[in-house]
């Protein structure tokens, strides 16, 4: 080979010598420049047998923060089995994921073994946020929950600072005896025209002003019901000696507590608190025309508690099937359909076709009875603004009229006067106790039984019909007097929403059941 062709030669070779040297650093700078993937947490259980054949210690390994750890959980005799252990490893794998868990020192177990040694000098504000968190993660529905901080508040109020064994007899009555004082007084106020205010600021909107609220001796037995809760939990531990609060006769722990007037509207009483609110609608800046007549119209003609209203989305109103669907309630048997009578649907269209008219936006995810962005509407603020205000109207017409003025309502006085209706509309008991949402139709008696035995004229119970027809019913009501047993000694029941009394005439209905008969009574 000539010399030039060995000189072009070797430059080839060199160059691509230097051309696979510069291409693989370029490929590891690469790598480099990635970043690497932590590998993730996992882990499995562990089983170690003891020497005696019975004994079984069960753990796991772990890994997790870029190392391994090997725990122990206990042994069979300590409750531990397979099951628990899984357990017990997914959730140290969910606090590893959160970043919270924190490894355990060398050569302790996980859980710690047996019982805790009595201690009753801690803090009741430590040991009674453990109760109270223990509550809580037992699957509690969002409202027990709150109920539960809204009674812990005035407990930690009182006792924070408190050691256990500190809360004796003479605690508790103390307490007891400040918050009755204290109730007192903000009623002595109201009752001299000199309220006390407070400020409350919502979840959703902007804070605003309110009538401070006295504890009623229910609210305060509900507050000393939890603190009795929360130490029996410590004399369980032996922390303290014994449960103060059940030291003598409940009595003598516990205020008396009066049964709580349960008050409806009568018909003519519930078509004043509805055209007072139309009035307040009608007088209202655009802004401010907040649906108060339709929101009554719903809580009186549909059965909703506050809640269930505030909650109601513009795409749980169905008027094509004259049905409201209701996805989240306060029991299992509170998620439902409730039926929209004639008379309450007419209303919601107005309202519906009002908030348009005015440019709130109703959207599907909007609230229907919203603010006027569409967002949740605060149930305390609706007591006040909607329902005292346009009760307060109502009141005023009828004095003028020479009328008694309405009975002191809540929104749920208007859940009970649906009841009320629909009892003397004929409607089925156990129909009634489903579009309300109670679980039996028992309880639906044995709460609203001052519906019993009413005799009401003819134009009253036209008025009734005419609030409570569906659509596919007559326009005058098919029964015009009292209904109490047939000539055959048996009685004769509406069997249905919308059956008429004609039909069930004909049809020799059964007799029916034990509930049924004391509605029916009625009629």
């Amino acid at each position: 080979m000539a010399p030039s062709s060995r000189r072009s030669a070797s430059k080839r070779t060199r160059a691509a010598i230097s051309g696979a040297i510069a291409y693989a650093t370029h490929s590891l700078v690469a790598i480099q420049e990635q970043p690497l993937m932590a590998r993730p947490s996992s882990g499995q259980i562990t089983e170690s047998r003891w020497k005696d054949g019975k004994t079984v210690t069960f753990g796991a390994r772990l890994y997790a923060y870029s190392r391994r750890h090997r725990l122990v959980f206990g042994t069979n005799n300590q409750g531990w089995n397979q099951t628990r252990a899984q357990i017990e490893l997914e959730a140290i794998l969910q606090q590893v994921a959160r970043g919270t868990w924190q490894p355990p020192e060398r050569g302790t177990s996980v859980v710690p073994g047996g019982a805790e040694e009595p201690d009753g000098h801690q803090r009741f504000d430590a040991f009674a946020r453990k109760v109270v968190d223990a509550k809580k993660s037992h699957g509690l529905d969002q409202d027990t929950i709150a109920d539960l901080e809204w009674r812990l508040g005035y407990l930690l109020g009182h006792f924070a600072r408190f050691e256990l064994i500190e809360i004796n007899v003479a605690a508790v009555d103390a307490f007891r005896d400040d918050l009755a004082g204290r109730s007192r007084v903000i009623r002595d106020a109201a009752a001299r025209g000199k309220p006390l205010m407070e400020t409350v600021k919502p979840v959703s909107g902007n804070e605003y002003a309110r009538r401070k609220r006295a504890l009623s001796n229910t609210s305060i037995n509900s507050i000393l019901a939890l603190l009795s809760q929360i130490l029996q939990r410590a004399e369980d531990y032996r922390y303290i000696e014994r449960n103060p609060l059940k030291v003598g006769e409940r009595k003598e722990r516990f205020l008396p507590a009066a049964k709580p007037a349960r008050t409806f509207l009568e018909v003519d009483e519930l078509l004043a608190l509805l055209e007072g609110a139309g009035e307040l609608d009608s007088s209202a800046r655009r802004d401010r025309r907040v649906g108060r007549r339709a929101s009554l119209a719903t809580l009186a003609l549909a059965g909703f508690r506050i809640s269930e209203l505030c909650d109601l989305r513009c795409a749980d109103v169905d008027f094509a099937r004259a049905r409201f669907k209701l996805s989240d309630a306060k029991t299992t048997k509170g998620v439902r359909e409730v039926e929209m009578t004639l008379w309450a649907r007419s209303e919601l269209v107005r309202h519906r076709e009002q908030r348009i008219r005015d440019g709130f936006p109703m959207e599907p995810t909007d609230h229907f009875f919203g603010s006027a962005s569409g967002s949740r509407r605060d149930p305390d603020r609706f007591r006040d603004r909607v329902l005292a205000r346009s009760t307060a109207l109502a009141n005023t017409k009828r004095a003028e009229r020479g009328l008694p003025v309405l009975p002191k309502i809540t929104p749920h006085s208007l859940r009970r006067t649906w009841v009320m209706l629909a009892a003397q509309a004929g409607r089925d008991p156990h129909w009634i106790s489903d579009q309300i949402g109670h679980t039996s139709a028992a309880f639906t008696l044995q709460v609203y039984q001052q519906t019993r035995h009413r005799r009401l004229a003819d134009r009253e119970r036209q008025a009734i019909w005419e609030l409570m027809r569906f659509a596919d019913e007559p326009a005058t009501c098919p029964f015009t007097r009292q209904v109490t047993r047939a000539t055959d000694g048996e009685f004769r029941p509406l069997n249905g929403p919308t059956a008429s009394h004609d039909a069930s005439k004909a049809s020799g209905a059964r007799p029916p059941d034990k509930a049924s008969s004391a509605l029916l009574q009625d009629f």
